[in-house]
Parts: structure tokens; sequence; C-alpha cells
């Protein structure tokens, strides 16, 4: 029989375990946002080098990012590999942060998602870490740690997308942004330890049905 949390609880354990993660880790709002574009598809590991190159040619400052010849940033991004593809994804969302990020700040949380899933580079993980860490409104980020959680956890019967668990957690999300935050951060460094000890547990989630699948 498994000892039932809920994911209030899952905060508190983890809170126990691991301690304030204080995230994002990040000097300025321009390294912060070079971090989320920079990190897909890698590890923080060659992000840092990457991060290392830009602050050193730029000082994090938008404009001299943002007046970087292509070839240019895909060099200083190049540690991060997909370069091609990150140089475009970060002139765009330094482009925006610069011009747009002000006034979307003032929409409602489900238009200022669309307004970031719209924009290069950006898909359901990216937009999410955003709307924490950036715009702190309170979400939730299914990535592949929390995927693999949620697995862990006997949360669901068979593996869900990443809407389904982001709309399943959030369906009964009463937590404020820092709460939100460092739930998230929490999830993601746990996952790091490989660890095995919430094996015994079952997260029960209000938004599933009793025979723990997700309703569509």
């Amino acid at each position: 029989m498994y000892k039932q949390i809920t994911i209030y609880d899952l905060l508190e354990i983890l809170s126990n375990k691991l301690g304030p993660q204080n995230w994002w880790p990040a000097e300025n709002n321009e390294a912060m946002l070079s971090g989320m574009i920079l990190i897909q598809n890698t590890n923080w590991k060659n992000v840092d080098r990457s991060l290392a190159n830009l602050k050193q040619a730029t000082n994090f400052e938008t404009d001299k990012m943002l007046a970087l010849s292509t070839e240019e940033m895909e060099q200083l991004i190049q540690p991060s590999g997909f370069f091609h593809n990150k140089a475009i994804y970060l002139r765009s969302i330094l482009t925006a942060y610069r011009d747009s990020f002000d006034e979307w700040s003032k929409l409602p949380t489900p238009m200022l998602r669309k307004r970031l899933i719209a924009m290069k580079g950006i898909g359901n993980e990216t937009a999410d870490v955003l709307l924490l860490y950036y715009f702190h409104r309170p979400t939730f980020v299914a990535d592949n740690y929390s995927m693999k959680l949620f697995t862990k956890l006997h949360t669901f019967t068979e593996k869900p997308t990443y809407i389904q668990l982001k709309n399943a957690v959030q369906h009964d999300f009463k937590f404020n942004s820092k709460q939100a935050e460092e739930l998230h951060a929490l999830i993601d460094e746990f996952g790091k330890l490989k660890s095995d000890y919430f094996d015994d547990y079952q997260l029960r989630l209000p938004y599933l049905t009793a025979h723990n699948t997700v309703k569509e």
C-alpha cells in the first residue's frame, strides 16, 4: 500500500530534503533569458560555457547582444549545441524582452502564454519557465524531471503528455509564484539525484479519475 501524498506534501518533503533553491540562477535578466534558450537539449555545464562567452563579449547588455552578427552569436554559444537555431531563438527573445515584455507583463496568464509560444524557439516548457521565473506567474512546468517523478509516484497509469500533466497538476494549484518556482527547482534537483526515495509513495491529483487516468 502506497503512502498517499498531495502536491503540497511533495513541496514540503522536497524542501525538507534539499533546502531552498532560489532559482533562476542568473546575474541579470539577459543572462536568465539566455540560459532559458541555451539549456534546450543540453546540460548546464555546456550552458555555463556559452554564458561565460556571452558575458565576456557583451557583459549581458541587451544592445550589445543584439548587435552581434549571426556568426558571432553562433560562435559564442557553440558549446550549448544546436547553435544555428539557438542564435535565432536568442535574438528573438532578447528583442521581445527589449520591445514587448513590459507590455506583455500586463496580460492575463493564458494570453501571455500564447504570446510566448508564438515566438521562435519557445515551446511549452520554455514558455512555462518564462512565466514562472521572468513574469512570476504561478504555473507548473511539466518537464522531463517532472514526468519521471510523477511516474515514479504512481500518479498515472499511462504516461501523460506535457499538457495533460500540466493541466492535471494545475487543476488544483494554490501555490503562489515563489512556491511554484521552488517546486519546479526542487523537482529538477531531485531528479538529478536518481533517488528511489519516493518508490513507496503515491501522489494523488484531484483532476484524475478514480481509475488513475487523465480526464480528457
